[in-house]
């Protein structure tokens, strides 16, 4: 019999409480002894059930890393619908960077748990920064663009001509591993390319490209298409002409939050898989989300590219233009990651090859 069926029967007369001579004294006993009851045995009863639900959902805290383009759409979209909280993870900081060179960069430096970066970075900051990560998804395929003046260049080979500016990002970025397998796809003079080439973050690229200091860039989406927004510019040239469903980024994780925390990795696959179905379905409500957090994220950035003056802020409808250049897709293979590793060692990006299952969690396939 547990206390409260010792309470009910006190006062219902079977202990002989109340029924006893009548005696004020008897409830008053009665009453001391049914109030130890309740606080003394029945409280634990009551608060055991709410203290299992709590630790069942104890909350998992992560530092996070993002690149500022809509690559990393699906880690804003979540954030946005609150896809992460639902799950019981917490993200206590968002450490956002102009590419995926300087999330590498980060993670060389400790301190995150998971990241949205570009493949390529990725893979290279494993293999030549020594740094653990794993990764355990895709975000998307394709998202770089070669934007240029129109007026001077028309087709590929106006590259070549001299007095040509071309702008791209620091050697091992996406777009200048793209820029080289362009070079050799085309046959393009690659002395003239690179002698042509300069290099700049991002939102440089696009002051460069509008105050007509160069007359190209290779960029990344959402820059891509908001470079293309400029008079005078259009997209010459996408990703996927010079390697078509390239998988452009991925999400990341370290070796220790896999090995200690493999339900936290679990839920952030589900949450970047979910994430991804729900911005395929809902195209014009991921575009008001994503430029909303591009938006409030502008200055961070512009004061890690030492860019004051430029202007980076973006309209729904130029980031709806720009997903439309990628395929948001979670599926990552090792022969996806196997492709750029190889072609990477080739150009001279990696001092060796590496099997991809190296980088790759066990059930990232």
């Amino acid at each position: 019999m547990n206390c409260l069926n010792i309470f009910q029967l006190m006062f219902s007369g079977r202990t002989g409480g109340m029924k006893v001579n009548g005696r004020k004294k008897n409830l008053v006993i009665f009453l001391v002894i049914g109030s130890l009851l309740l606080t003394a045995g029945c409280s634990r009863t009551l608060t055991e059930a709410p203290g299992r639900e709590e630790s069942s959902k104890q909350e998992i805290n992560l530092n996070v890393a993002v690149e500022y383009t809509d690559h990393a759409a699906a880690f804003y979209f979540a954030q946005g619908k609150g896809l992460f909280r639902r799950e019981g993870i917490r993200i206590n900081g968002v450490q956002v960077y102009a590419s995926g060179v300087g999330v590498a960069a980060a993670f060389t430096k400790g301190g995150f748990d998971a990241s949205y970066m570009c493949l390529v970075p990725a893979i290279f900051t494993y293999a030549n920064g020594g740094v653990p990560l794993k990764i355990i998804a895709g975000t998307h395929k394709n998202g770089y663009g070669l934007v240029v003046n129109s007026a001077k260049i028309k087709e590929l080979r106006d590259l070549e001509k001299d007095g040509i500016k071309i702008a791209n990002g620091p050697k091992g970025t996406t777009t200048d591993f793209l820029q080289m397998l362009l070079i050799a796809k085309e046959n393009l003079d690659s002395e003239k390319i690179l002698a042509n080439t300069v290099r700049m973050n991002a939102s440089k690229q696009l002051m460069a490209l509008r105050s007509g200091k160069v007359d190209a860039v290779f960029v990344p989406e959402h820059f891509a298409t908001l470079a293309a927004s400029f008079p005078g510019a259009q997209i010459l040239l996408k990703s996927e002409d010079i390697w078509p469903d390239m998988p452009g980024s991925v999400l990341v994780v370290t070796e220790s939050l896999l090995s200690k925390q493999p339900e936290a990795v679990k839920k952030l696959k589900e949450i970047n898989a979910e994430s991804i179905r729900l911005m395929n379905e809902n195209p014009q409500e991921a575009a008001v989300i994503v430029a909303q957090n591009l938006n409030i994220y502008q200055d961070t950035v512009k004061k890690e590219m030492q860019s004051p003056e430029a202007n980076l802020e973006v309209t729904p409808e130029i980031v709806a233009r720009s997903m439309t250049n990628l395929k948001a897709t979670p599926d990552i293979s090792i022969r996806d990651v196997q492709a750029v590793i190889d072609k990477m060692y080739s150009l001279g990006y990696l001092a060796k090859p590496f099997d991809a299952r190296e980088i790759m969690a066990a059930n990232a396939e």
